[in-house]
């Protein structure tokens, strides 16, 4: 309940002092938009890189951000027009009071890969569920969707998982976290599994993506409500462009990943190793609702929204 009350309190705080920043640059209309810079968002990066957002009209100033808990607030603001959420984050800032609206999907969960895992520090000799018990573990976020499927790992493996303690670690930090063994373990996706794998920090304890159902939405692209009632060619503009990104993505994933790296920054050995994750632009109530019941369950919520009303469609 601290950190939504937080969340909104942030938000509006910042909104009184920051204008909307929407604008029009050379034709094309300016979006600013806040990411990680994990492979889930390869669709964005390859809309960027190709080229597929100024066909739409857009010029997509992408941002990186380190910790989700920042979106919500930051949207609220005008600091960013759209963020790609995940979509625990959107569901809590939900609860918290903001009116917040998903208009494209992002990355989705898959059983045919593994982009999302357990990293244990080397020198640890961490693999079931049980070992975890009584360690710190890092996660990008307290209540993102990669602490949620860990503890659903956890808790459908018959171990309590309100016996981790969890912590709040930036993906670009886990690395030399896990090297300093301030973590016992960190809860990630790529390029930052391949970061630390590679350079010896740490090893793949488990993988989480076997557990959760398939087809759900992992991260999203968000905006305020009434930024999306008020920009529709924006909206449009910049789903068709997502669209386009994750066919690209889809079809060449090298050149993704190259167009990953402009904002990832990694070693090239590091990079080509790094699994995209699976780009779902479709969205559909069924895709969110899953992660409602498993934080219900977790006590990470005690509402329960109607999905339909979270995912924007033009009037």
């Amino acid at each position: 309940m601290f950190r939504k009350n937080l969340i909104l309190t942030l938000a509006l705080s910042l909104a009184a002092i920051s204008p909307a920043l929407a604008q029009s640059t050379g034709g094309l209309s300016k979006v600013n938009v806040e990411t990680t810079a994990g492979s889930a968002g390869a669709a964005l990066f390859a809309a960027k890189g190709e080229g597929f957002f100024a066909k739409h009209g857009i010029d997509a100033n992408i941002t990186l951000v380190n910790l989700m808990p920042n979106f919500p607030p930051a949207l609220v603001a005008g600091s960013e027009d759209v963020a790609f959420m995940v979509t625990t984050t959107f569901l809590q800032a939900i609860e918290g009071g903001l009116d917040l609206v998903a208009f494209a999907g992002g990355s989705a969960t898959s059983h045919k890969l593994s982009p999302e895992a357990v990293i244990g520090a080397t020198g640890t000799s961490l693999k079931n569920p049980p070992d975890f018990i009584g360690k710190k573990v890092g996660v990008p976020g307290i209540g993102a969707t990669l602490q949620v499927m860990f503890r659903y790992w956890l808790d459908v493996n018959h171990v309590d998982s309100e016996k981790v303690k969890y912590v709040e670690v930036a993906f670009p930090t886990m690395r030399d976290q896990l090297a300093g063994h301030s973590v016992d373990a960190v809860v990630a996706t790529d390029p930052f599994i391949a970061q630390m794998v590679n350079t010896k920090a740490g090893y793949v304890a488990t993988t989480l993506n076997q557990v959760i159902p398939e087809n759900l939405q992992l991260v999203m692209y968000t905006s305020t409500r009434d930024w999306a009632k008020s920009h529709p060619k924006e909206v449009a503009g910049f789903r068709a462009a997502i669209v386009e990104g994750a066919a690209f993505a889809k079809a060449n994933p090298d050149k993704t990943k190259d167009d990953i790296n402009v904002y990832a920054k990694l070693p090239a050995a590091v990079m080509k190793s790094v699994e995209i994750g699976y780009q779902l632009p479709e969205l559909k109530p069924e895709m969110i609702a899953w992660w409602i019941d498993a934080m219900k369950q977790q006590h990470m919520l005690n509402t329960t929204p109607d999905v339909t009303k979270l995912i924007w469609k033009a009037p």
